[in-house]
């Protein structure tokens, strides 16, 4: 077995996150995906504003964060940090952002292959900071870990429409 390389291995956790994720989506089939709930004063995302903003992110945090190629998806800003769910008229039609989804995922990871570890060191192009790391790896490490955030917010949504 060959050994592999640091990007192998982030590609292979984004993957696996990915498809959680979709494991998680499929439980929403057949429900309202622009409800939003209630608990107290605090309103949640719908889960079709969760799926946008996955979208959203990996293509801000994997493809834009390290030169990767623009997409040039126009809906995207809709769902970026610190939006909210557009009316429905607004957003994309769910096949759409299905398509967008896989077309992202797999632009990022086929990209992010390519990255050396000393591009993968470089500067990332969105000027994210955490801490002191301002590089093309933090970028991939929080899209990771944002996407498990996301993730947990689909199982709790599929519970909160009584999904088992």
């Amino acid at each position: 077995m060959s050994q592999r390389n640091e990007t192998d291995v982030l590609c292979e956790v984004i993957d696996n996150t990915r498809e959680l994720t979709l494991y998680y989506l499929t439980k929403l089939k057949g429900v309202d995906l622009y409800k939003t709930f209630t608990a107290g004063t605090q309103s949640f995302n719908s889960a079709f504003w969760v799926m946008g903003h996955l979208v959203w992110a990996q293509d801000f945090l994997l493809l834009k964060a390290t030169n990767g190629p623009d997409l040039n998806i126009d809906w995207l800003k809709r769902f970026s940090i610190g939006t909210t769910l557009p009316p429905r008229e607004e957003c994309p039609p769910i096949k759409t952002l299905l398509d967008n989804m896989r077309e992202v995922h797999a632009q990022s990871v086929s990209h992010l292959k390519t990255l050396t570890k000393d591009e993968l060191n470089e500067q990332n192009a969105i000027n994210l900071k955490f801490g002191d790391d301002q590089s093309k790896r933090i970028c991939v490490h929080h899209c990771i870990r944002h996407e498990g955030v996301h993730m947990g917010h689909l199982s709790w949504i599929a519970k909160m429409h009584g999904v088992k």
